[in-house]
């Protein structure tokens, strides 16, 4: 599936959904999710720290895992057209 915007995946979930508003604190998270997925994998878990250049724990993976816990909070919002 083709990377969607805020309002097609909040559109995509109102198909499903009647709460619009479960729908875009969903779509928020669903967004972050993915972008912090994309960043994880394009520079890894293990990232050059920006001033001292010692490794440090790639900052995405609390941003994925904040995101995980939102999105699985939401459980009764059916996404399974999005995944």
């Amino acid at each position: 599936m083709d990377k969607m915007n805020k309002e097609q995946i909040i559109a995509t979930l109102l198909k499903k959904n009647k709460a619009k508003d479960l729908c875009v604190i969903y779509a928020d998270a669903f967004l972050e999710y993915q972008e912090a997925t994309e960043n994880i994998a394009a520079n890894g878990t293990i990232v050059q720290h920006p001033r001292t250049a010692n490794p440090i724990e790639n900052p995405y993976l609390a941003i994925r895992d904040r995101a995980t816990k939102k999105l699985q909070s939401l459980r009764r919002v059916d996404a399974s057209e999005l995944w």
